[in-house]
């Protein structure tokens, strides 16, 4: 039973989530075999208030916001 665990800033969209849990679905089982009902992905939402980069707080980067960054969808 592979696990497919991701961490990630908080705010992106159920669908957005749910784009990404298939798109690493289909990237697992065409690499490694697996069958789909196997697989599971783990999305975990992290506050900037619990994340850090380069050693500062992402609450101390105003900047820094990539949980802001447009998605692409699966056609691009």
């Amino acid at each position: 039973m592979p696990v497919i665990a991701v961490d990630m800033l908080h705010g992106r969209s159920e669908a957005a989530k749910a784009a990404l849990a298939r798109e690493l679905t289909d990237a697992f089982q065409r690499t490694c075999g697996s069958a789909r009902e196997r697989i599971y992905v783990i999305i975990r939402d992290v506050t900037q208030e619990n994340w850090a980069v380069g050693g500062e707080m992402c609450t101390n980067l105003p900047t820094y916001a990539p949980a802001l960054e447009p998605v692409p969808s699966a056609a691009d």
